[in-house]
């Protein structure tokens, strides 16, 4: 649901009619907030249509009361937002919509030693692994993730790859196009898609970026390859 200025993309659905298109993250209190994984599924809830704490706690299978702390640190940031209040049994009862479409997190929190904290990038990254996390655990408990090593469809897999590759400038400008555009096609899948019973939601997640992990093992690699390669030629001449 966030997106690096940088961002955690938020899915897009009629719902978001009305929503601005992002909502920029840019103190280090609201990305703190933003963090946790609860607080994550409550947004996530928005993004199909408003509803009440109680709506959203159904939803969730939480008790309202574990909710009312969560969402009023939510509003409190502008992280959602109150469209509509009514008065139940002389109680106001506020309903909720999410603040945008995407959730955009401000670059320089990203950035150790720009903040009065250095904890925004760990912030960050937390707030992308814990949820996925638990939302793993909960998919292969629940058999929705076929972990069998025979499984008959891809469709049902986890797939977790993890590789260093070197790259020239301008290949790696012309990667970053291509998972931009993979990105996007994944996000704007048929609208149709939704009607149809047969269709299941993904995650994908992405971490994509310059290291220097691994660099001393690429060389040795490239040097291996070059004496390897030398290695005919080198017996030619000498017959």
């Amino acid at each position: 649901m966030v997106q690096p200025e940088s961002t955690l993309p938020a899915e897009t659905t009629e719902a978001h009619r009305a929503l601005p298109e992002t909502y920029l993250i840019n103190t280090l209190e609201a990305l703190k907030v933003f963090s946790d994984p609860l607080r994550q599924r409550v947004i996530e809830t928005l993004f199909d249509g408003q509803k009440t704490v109680k709506q959203i706690a159904a939803e969730l299978d939480i008790a309202p009361t574990k909710l009312y702390y969560h969402i009023n640190l939510l509003e409190e940031h502008g992280l959602i937002r109150v469209v509509d209040t009514r008065i139940v049994s002389g109680i106001i009862e506020k309903q909720y919509d999410a603040a945008a479409s995407y959730y955009r997190i401000k670059r320089s929190l990203l950035a150790p030693g720009q903040n009065d904290s250095d904890d925004g990038l760990d912030t960050t990254i937390d707030a992308i692994i814990e949820p996925m996390r638990v939302d793993i655990r909960k998919s292969i408990v629940s058999g929705l993730i076929d972990t069998r090593d025979d499984v008959a469809t891809k469709n049902r897999q986890l797939r977790i790859w993890r590789a260093i590759g070197r790259l020239q400038p301008e290949d790696a400008d012309r990667f970053y196009a291509r998972m931009d555009e993979l990105i996007d096609e994944f996000a704007c899948q048929d609208d149709d898609a939704e009607a149809n019973e047969a269709s299941q939601n993904y995650i994908m997640i992405m971490f994509l970026y310059p290291t220097e992990a691994g660099k001393n093992l690429a060389l040795k690699h490239r040097k291996k390859k070059t004496t390897d390669s030398a290695l005919p030629e080198k017996a030619n001449g000498g017959g």
